[in-house]
């Protein structure tokens, strides 16, 4: 009896040394949900020169980047993401894509209207919670999604950002089906073995919390593949990864001493808000000139009648 104890304790230490955690980096449920995120806006008032709104991250306002090749006019036009309801999942980033007919390699990539801030708000918590952003990420074990399909031979690739700006991208296989599937990348490096592992010892703060964001979702159509209209329906992006940090229950509040996250995520903030500026100023100078440019057709079309 004793013997078969030692063993399940045994195996309960060594299952709880290698536990997994799972956690979702984006569920577009939430930010599909504008009048939660205009709440939060709201209550965070108090930073006067505050750009990048958590509304902004509203389904709609998400962007289809295409590459250099497939930036024509009317792909372009085309090219663009909706907020929409499913039956089953609720709340879900619509994704429609015109890729080029020509037989050349093309991909979209869908993209927040700004970068995630690792360390955002007064907390640093800004964009957890399914809002982008994954803290304390150390080994990843796999990323799923799942996404409604309409049978493309599209290949869905999710692209991940550290907080040291290097960016990784994760094939979850193409989406040749229809209907809901949760899709997944399974870390094929990912050794569950300690003996297995190269070892080597890392400084604590402020490395001990390295943390990740969703940079993209990419969509790649090959050139033996049907160019034009590619839609599909993304609910969320998972990840199960291995904690960085185990032991958190420090006696000290290194952050609270030093601030160093929060002053280079500060810096970030200050370039990310300063191109924000300069799109919007940009957009607005160009639909005032759209909209002189209307009203003076207007005006010359009234004069010859």
């Amino acid at each position: 009896m004793k013997k078969i104890l030692l063993v399940c304790a045994g195996i309960f230490m060594v299952s709880g040394l290698y536990a997994l955690t799972n956690a979702t980096l984006i569920d577009f449920s939430i930010t599909g949900d504008k009048a939660a995120l205009q709440s939060k806006d709201d209550a965070a008032k108090s930073d006067s020169d505050e750009i990048m709104k958590l509304s902004d991250i509203y389904n709609p306002n998400w962007a289809v980047v295409l590459n250099d090749s497939a930036q024509m006019i009317e792909n372009r036009k085309l090219s663009y993401c909706s907020d929409v309801t499913s039956q089953s999942k609720g709340k879900v980033l619509g994704v429609r894509i015109h890729f080029p007919t020509a037989p050349w390699n093309s991909y979209g990539l869908v993209k927040p209207p700004f970068e995630f801030e690792i360390y955002g708000g007064p907390d640093g918590t800004r964009f957890m919670d399914g809002k982008g952003v994954l803290k304390n990420v150390g080994t990843i074990r796999s990323i799923s999604s799942w996404v409604c399909g309409r049978n493309y031979v599209v290949n869905y690739i999710v692209n991940i950002k550290n907080d040291q700006e290097a960016v990784s991208a994760h094939s979850l296989g193409y989406l040749n089906f229809v209907g809901w599937s949760q899709v997944k990348w399974d870390n094929p490096n990912y050794l569950a073995n300690a003996r297995d592992r190269v070892l080597r010892r890392v400084p604590l703060y402020p490395r001990s919390t390295p943390s990740v964001k969703l940079d993209s979702l990419q969509f790649y159509r090959t050139a033996d593949n049907l160019g034009g209209n590619f839609v599909a329906y993304v609910k969320d992006v998972a990840m199960e990864f291995e904690e960085a940090v185990i032991d958190k229950d420090a006696d000290i509040d290194d952050e609270g001493v030093w601030g160093i996250l929060k002053a280079e995520s500060d810096r970030k903030k200050a370039l990310e808000n300063r191109r924000l500026k300069e799109i919007r100023e940009l957009r607005d100078l160009e639909e005032r000139r759209i909209a002189g440019s209307a009203k003076g057709s207007t005006s010359t079309a009234s004069t010859n009648k």
